[in-house]
């Protein structure tokens, strides 16, 4: 196969803080890069603790023909059909005791419930986390026993780190670990998810489907909520500015998350498949150097 063939390799990413500078848009490098490689066969998904339609701006203009992964792993979705392929759930009460007991021991906590169409925040609209006035989120302010029958796929909190410890504390007091994955996407927003779910479970479920039997996995995180992605992947990818926790589960450091990433691992993908090529010849060229009875020893 040719280097410039893309058609072995599926490449998951993070956005923010990977393929986009926080707060920024997409470099337009990234998007020209995003584009050729799956002009050339490759396979792009986008791999998010954002909602499907908080994503899609970032998204504009790109080429993402693999289902991708939203709410940190509970939801894959495949955009170019808006049909949602699987999803998983918070269940049980004990969340509604648990979101309860968060809003009246941490007042000044923003706390968001996302369902699969929507991001309700049942705190005070004082307490709002900035960024979702800034980035597409689709908001509704309202109050726990508005969303307690809702079907919840993830649960979010953001406040100052040292109060989160406490939230932590509160968690397994009430035995929430018994029933989601727990981590922080930032150091100040500690997100719940379903039982054994994460960015690489969810991942997992995309290398099983037919179309994408044999292909590579190559996938980039900055964070967190992208360790398991990254040590599930062929290739795991962190920027140079991640966070330690996902530099550890990297194969390999990219530079700086403000410089493009995707162009930066095409030419790294070239250089494994001239590398690959090159091995190849160097053993046919030992084994055309062998005495027949070596070659073809019985």
């Amino acid at each position: 196969m040719s280097e410039k063939r893309y058609d072995d390799i599926l490449l998951i990413s993070d956005l923010d803080g990977t393929l986009i500078p926080r707060h920024e848009a997409i470099a337009d490098e990234n998007l020209a890069a995003l584009n050729a490689f799956t002009a050339a066969g490759g396979a792009f998904a986008a791999a998010t603790g954002r909602t499907p339609e908080a994503a899609l701006p970032y998204l504009d203009g790109i080429t993402v023909n693999a289902p991708s992964i939203f709410f940190n792993g509970a939801m894959l979705k495949d955009l170019t059909e808006d049909r949602v392929l699987e999803v998983r759930t918070l269940d049980g009460d004990l969340w509604r005791t648990f979101a309860a007991r968060v809003l009246y021991q941490f007042p000044r906590a923003c706390v968001e419930v996302y369902t699969e169409g929507r991001c309700h925040i049942i705190s005070p609209e004082e307490n709002d986390d900035p960024r979702l006035t800034d980035e597409f989120y689709n908001v509704n302010h309202t109050e726990l026993r508005a969303v307690e029958d809702e079907t919840w796929l993830k649960f979010f909190i953001c406040d100052a780190p040292i109060n989160l410890k406490f939230v932590e504390r509160l968690a397994a007091e009430l035995g929430m670990d018994k029933c989601s994955t727990s981590f922080y996407s930032e150091a100040n927003y500690l997100e719940f998810v379903p039982p054994g779910t994460s960015k690489g479970a969810m991942a997992e479920v995309l290398r099983t489907m037919p179309q994408y039997a044999g292909r590579r996995i190559i996938a980039c995180g900055d964070y967190e909520n992208d360790v398991e992605l990254l040590r599930m992947a062929d290739i795991g990818i962190a920027p140079e500015d991640a966070a330690d926790a996902a530099k550890e589960a990297a194969d390999r450091i990219a530079p700086p998350c403000r410089t493009p990433l995707i162009p930066w691992i095409l030419r790294e993908v070239r250089k494994i498949k001239r590398s690959a090529a090159l091995q190849r010849f160097f053993l046919f060229c030992q084994f055309r150097t062998q005495p027949y009875w070596v070659r073809f020893d019985v």
